[in-house]
């Protein structure tokens, strides 16, 4: 069996439900995702971001068997704030990735996601997890440092979007 998986196809944390990507979360995605304060810092979402980039996300990536995505929903309404996953890829640790709505930002919905994840992984046998972050994303530091990750590494990034700035790889370890 795949670690990914080993991962539950549902986690539930205080206030948030982990699930998986659905087509009636459409609208959300998009409406989320299709902003530049969002996107800028990831390494692979266009931009701007179009209901024909959530539905390939929603009916391929999500299944993709080196990816496992989870909506990040409210526990209360069910509704998409952003997505929290693991890329898979052989002879590495899995390398999380996370966005949340800028309509939810501050209000300690990435790290309770993250924490969710981290504690499901924990539980599947996943030993270390890496996550990249852009020194310029201060925010996200903070995320990663208190779900317990520590920097092992100061690069530079190789995307293209970000190529030559700053870059930090830190590590989690179950």
């Amino acid at each position: 069996m795949r670690l990914r998986d080993a991962l539950p196809g549902e986690i539930a944390t205080k206030r948030l439900r982990l699930r998986q990507p659905v087509l009636t979360d459409l609208d959300a995605l998009v409406e989320g995702v299709n902003n530049w304060k969002v996107v800028e810092p990831t390494a692979s979402l266009p931009f701007p971001y179009l209901p024909e980039h959530g539905i390939g996300f929603i009916e391929r990536f999500a299944k993709n068997p080196e990816q496992r995505p989870y909506a990040i929903a409210r526990a209360d309404d069910d509704r998409l704030i952003g997505i929290v996953g693991l890329k898979f890829s052989d002879g590495n640790p899995p390398e999380l990735g996370y966005w949340v709505a800028e309509s939810h930002w501050g209000q300690g919905f990435a790290p309770e996601a993250v924490g969710g994840l981290l504690a499901a992984a924990r539980q599947t046998g996943i030993e270390a997890i890496r996550a990249r972050v852009l020194v310029s994303n201060p925010a996200s530091q903070r995320v990663l440092e208190k779900s317990g990750f520590t920097v092992i590494e100061h690069t530079e990034s190789v995307v293209e979007r970000h190529r030559g700035k700053p870059l930090l790889v830190l590590e989690w370890r179950g």
